[in-house]
């Protein structure tokens, strides 16, 4: 019987020993969500204050920035005013430039027309001159036939007159000849005529031609002219008005960040005020605390002397009278009664609820200032995390301790996540 309670007191030496590191890591994991020591509270405000520094050096640097990028941008618009005068000369060059190729454009379109008619014309006179001059050459054929030119076409009118009739009929002939002279006269001459407007026209529209391929070149120079002036005055907006839009633009990005900046460090100063706000309640909430101490009352039912009787473990480093083994507690265990109330010994928010090795099923409570108290070995939970808990509520009932096998309550009570004899601060 020795030896198996050696055994099982061993075991739970060891397990106690596991609860015990286990249960620092909650009550810390507890104490990073819930409550922050006074030197924690220092470094999280010396780390606000640090970026507040550091944020204030990146504001002024940001309108450092936002101040040269302004100068810049009042520089260039005051070029701008000055590039104007020039930018309106270029602008009226321009115009004018335009018109006069407009004009060229209706003299080329006019004088084109104008070459079209006497193509046309040329055409005309070209085979009229061609016409007549067939007609030309049947006479020239039939006068050189009938011997026009040589000694004997002298005798040619005198054979006509002298072979009438009668008189009559010599004058009739005589009219013949000159009719039939005068017709040829009149077909040298329409040839000759035509020969001659037709070289005029062809002189006209070499004229023309040259005149038109001047227009053209005239217009290709306008063109060009155009082109090079219309140029000038992009580059000339562009050079000035781009570098304007890209200051511009920088000014509007570094406002965004100034306002950022601006928004950053009013949290981080806020944060830092509240941070502070909470170091001082805290520090309150561990005075209250602290002047609570032997005073606060038990998580059970009963009379504090009849309770203190009822401890079946006491707090600290003890020898067990049966065992040559020292057993440290960090808390103390109450007899009880199976199903008994277990209420809150001061208000505060639960932070854990819920089985936890070797304490059964177990509630932490929060009570600000760096304190918890820990109730363990409940048969029953009646509370949830994060439910704000007022002194003496119910959390839950009394059940069957693993070790003892007996109905009984362990509790502890903590500060700064160290375990504190629990009978110093129980009244």
């Amino acid at each position: 019987m020795l030896k198996k309670n050696k055994k099982n007191w061993k075991s739970e030496v060891g397990s106690r020993k596991l609860s015990a590191f286990l249960f620092l890591l909650l009550t810390s994991h507890f104490s990073l969500l819930t409550a922050v020591y006074a030197s924690d509270y220092d470094k999280q405000i010396k780390a606000y204050k640090q970026k507040i520094k550091k944020s204030r050096s990146e504001l002024i640097g940001v309108q450092s920035e936002i101040s040269h990028k302004e100068n810049n941008i009042k520089t260039i618009k005051k070029k701008e005013a000055s590039l104007e005068t020039h930018l309106e000369n270029i602008i009226r060059k321009l115009e004018t430039t335009k018109a006069e190729l407009h004009k060229t454009k209706r003299a080329i379109k006019k004088q084109q027309k104008s070459i079209d008619a006497l193509k046309i014309k040329l055409e005309t006179a070209k085979s009229e001159t061609i016409r007549w001059k067939n007609i030309l050459k049947k006479e020239l054929r039939f006068a050189y036939k009938h011997g026009v030119g040589r000694p004997v076409t002298d005798q040619y009118p005198a054979r006509i007159m002298l072979s009438s009739n009668s008189s009559a009929d010599m004058v009739k002939r005589y009219k013949f000849l000159q009719l039939l002279a005068r017709q040829k006269l009149f077909i040298y001459t329409q040839t000759i005529k035509n020969v001659r407007e037709y070289e005029t026209i062809k002189i006209k529209l070499e004229t023309e031609m040259n005149g038109l391929k001047e227009l053209e070149e005239k217009k290709k120079n306008s063109e060009q002219l155009y082109a090079k002036q219309k140029k000038e005055k992009e580059k000339l907006l562009s050079t000035v008005v781009k570098k304007r839009v890209f200051y511009e633009q920088e000014v509007a990005n570094l406002r965004d960040s100034e306002m950022m900046l601006s928004e950053l460090i009013k949290l981080l100063e806020k944060k830092a005020t509240e941070t502070a706000k909470q170091k001082e309640e805290e520090r309150l909430s561990r005075l209250k605390m602290s002047k609570k101490k032997g005073i606060i009352s038990w998580p059970i039912d009963g009379e504090p002397s009849e309770l203190r009787n009822n401890l079946t473990a006491t707090f600290g480093k003890q020898k067990h009278p049966e065992l040559d083994t020292w057993v440290i507690n960090n808390g103390i265990r109450i007899k009880s009664t199976l199903g008994q109330n277990i209420v809150a010994v001061d208000k505060g928010k639960v932070v854990f609820a819920g089985d936890f090795k070797s304490y059964g099923k177990m509630v932490v409570i929060d009570h600000s200032g760096g304190f918890y108290t820990v109730y363990g070995n409940l048969d029953k939970i009646i509370v949830k995390e994060e439910q704000d808990i007022q002194k003496g509520e119910i959390i839950g009932v009394v059940g069957i301790s693993v070790y003892s096998q007996d109905a009984s309550l362990y509790f502890e009570f903590r500060k700064d996540g160290v375990p504190q004899n629990p009978l110093v601060w129980l009244k």
